[in-house]
């Protein structure tokens, strides 16, 4: 698999990778200064191949983190996502000690035991391991999971939003145009037709209103009346009939009943078309 592919898969971009790098090299060094500062404050020697040495457990962050995108990428439950979390903190619990043992027999005077340097992993370095691969991974799956379901929302509405009928054939006299739904006032029923009032005219569509109503857009149509639908942009007012029911003033003057049964839907859709053009 190309390399390129492979990084955008789990996540790994040249930037997040620099980033990553240049994280870890922060806590070599800053583990490095600390020893130093310590040494000089307790008056004891200071070896800096030591201290290289037994920063390395940061070094084992970097292919732990991968495996741990990359599992994560094929298994969602929570039972696998715990040991997503487990088997990292283990296998860096004994690849520290092993590594410092391999590395000090090979390269240094005096081998450091397998034992003694997995307890003082243990008691030093435990719980900021165990906090290095609980966090980061929970906000890694936390927040990507948010961005699919929004993403996968968004490309849903535009899939509907592609899917809704954006022009319709009407007859005035003998004659059918092609007009934009968008500009539609409002639609009224008229067995077995449809009245569509487009700008200053009435126009017929050989269609029925409920069929209507399933191909227009609902983010802007809106039914108001069972033999009614009304085109929200077009809507200037509406006013109680203190009985349940509204009058709704449309832009060019005309009133339409609202039916009591519709008024909560209206109203919504209304309030949000509202909040939009803000």
């Amino acid at each position: 698999m190309d390399q390129t592919l492979t990084n955008k898969r789990f996540g790994f971009s040249q930037r997040k990778l620099f980033v990553l790098f240049g994280f870890l090299f922060t806590c070599i060094f800053l583990t490095v200064l600390i020893d130093f500062l310590e040494s000089k404050f307790q008056n004891s020697g200071f070896y800096i191949s030591e201290s290289l040495l037994f920063s390395s457990y940061w070094w084992i962050f970097l292919p732990l983190w991968y495996g741990q995108l990359s599992f994560l990428e094929t298994h969602k439950t929570k039972v696998r996502f715990a040991l997503i979390v487990l088997i990292p903190i283990i296998i860096h619990l004994f690849a520290f000690p092993g590594f410092v043992w391999i590395i000090s027999f090979v390269f240094y005077p005096h081998t450091f035991e397998f034992g003694q340097t997995f307890e003082f992993g243990l008691t030093q370095h435990f719980f900021k391991i165990f906090l290095l691969y609980t966090i980061p991974i929970g906000l890694y799956a936390f927040f990507r999971d948010r961005i699919r379901d929004f993403q996968s929302q968004n490309n849903s509405i535009s899939k509907e939003a592609n899917d809704f009928l954006t022009s319709l054939k009407v007859r005035e006299g003998n004659k059918q145009l092609q007009i934009p739904t968008k500009d539609v006032r409002y639609f009224s029923a008229n067995p077995p037709y449809v009245n569509v009032y487009y700008k200053d005219k009435k126009h017929l569509c050989n269609i029925t209103l409920k069929s209507l109503s399933e191909k227009l857009d609902r983010r802007f149509f809106v039914r108001i009346h069972k033999s009614e639908i009304a085109n929200l942009i077009h809507v200037q007012s509406y006013k109680s009939r203190q009985n349940g029911d509204y009058d709704v003033t449309m832009d060019d003057g005309t009133l339409l009943r609202l039916s009591r049964n519709f008024a909560k839907d209206f109203k919504s859709r209304l309030e949000i078309l509202t909040q939009d053009k803000l």
